[in-house]
């Protein structure tokens, strides 16, 4: 495995990402409503998912190749019930999906294609 570093910016917004969503669920403990177990649970391996991703980027890891697409799932599932259970607030979740969990799903997405072409072929499998 190569553990020299390449960090660019993608890597560092990844990872700056999901540590930011550390305090967020800290507030979500706090103050959650009716299910605060599944919206921190699901937050949580966000950021998990998300640093993870940052950060075997950063070390040009082609693990990233699996953790990667998981985090864009969890972001997107995360942005349909947003919206899909947000009430009133419908504007806040819909701005919060389209600014922050679906460009980051995006992104995660684009970063497991690209490590997707990157591996290597085995002899045999066309």
């Amino acid at each position: 495995m190569e553990t020299t570093t390449c960090w660019k910016w993608s890597a560092r917004v990844l990872t700056a990402s999901g540590l930011a969503l550390i305090p967020w669920i800290f507030v979500l403990a706090w103050a959650a409503g009716a299910c605060p177990v599944a919206w921190i649970g699901l937050d949580t391996m966000e950021a998990m998912g998300l640093v993870g991703t940052g950060l075997l980027l950063a070390r040009c890891d082609p693990r990233r190749v699996a953790v990667a697409p998981a985090t864009a799932v969890l972001l997107t599932v995360d942005a349909w019930f947003d919206v899909l259970t947000a009430g009133p607030g419908v504007l806040v979740a819909l701005l919060m999906a389209a600014c922050l969990e679906l460009p980051l799903a995006a992104l995660c997405t684009a970063v497991a294609w690209k490590a997707l072409r990157a591996l290597p072929v085995a002899p045999g499998s066309h």
